[in-house]
C-alpha cells in the first residue's frame, strides 16, 4: 500500500462490481465498449511480475475467470487483455471485448468512453461475475 496511490489511498478502486479472492472486477458506466471490465489487484503493486508466484496465480485465475464470464455474458469475436499502468500506477488488467463492426475496427481500443451503461447492464454483468465464482 502506498498513500500516493489513488486506489490504495481509497482502500478500494472506483465503480467495483465484483470481488474476488486477489482482485475487485471494476466496470464503470461510461465504457470504451459493451461488456468491458477491468481487474484491479488488491496488493500494491505495478507490475505483474512483482507479486509473489502464488499472488500472481492467484491475480492470473482472477483475470481468467473474468475473461470467461465476460465473454460468455457478451459472446465478443475476441477478448482483449491490456496491462498498462502509466496513469494509475497500480496492477490493473483491462478487459475489452472485441466485436466485429466495432468503432475501433482492428486498431487499438480509445479508452475514452464511448458507450454508457444502465445499471441494469451492470447488475447483468455484476450475475455473470458472480455466477461464475465472484462476491
Amino acid at each position: 500500500m502506498t498513500a500516493s496511490c489513488p486506489i490504495c489511498a481509497r482502500g478500494h478502486p472506483l465503480d467495483v462490481l465484483a470481488d474476488l479472492p486477489a482482485s475487485w472486477i471494476t466496470a464503470p458506466p461510461a465504457a470504451p465498449l459493451p461488456g468491458y471490465a477491468c481487474v484491479v489487484a488488491r496488493l500494491h503493486v505495478i507490475e505483474p511480475f512483482e507479486l509473489d508466484p502464488p499472488d500472481r496465480l492467484a491475480f492470473w485465475e482472477d483475470c481468467m475467470l473474468a475473461g470467461r464470464a465476460l465473454n460468455s455474458l457478451f459472446s465478443p469475436r475476441k477478448m482483449n487483455y491490456e496491462i498498462h499502468g502509466n496513469t494509475i500506477p497500480h496492477l490493473h488488467m483491462h478487459l475489452y471485448p472485441r466485436y466485429a463492426g466495432d468503432p475501433y475496427g482492428t486498431g487499438p481500443i480509445d479508452g475514452r468512453a464511448t458507450f454508457h451503461r444502465s445499471s441494469a447492464d451492470l447488475a447483468h454483468m455484476k450475475r455473470a461475475l458472480v455466477g461464475a465464482g465472484a462476491r
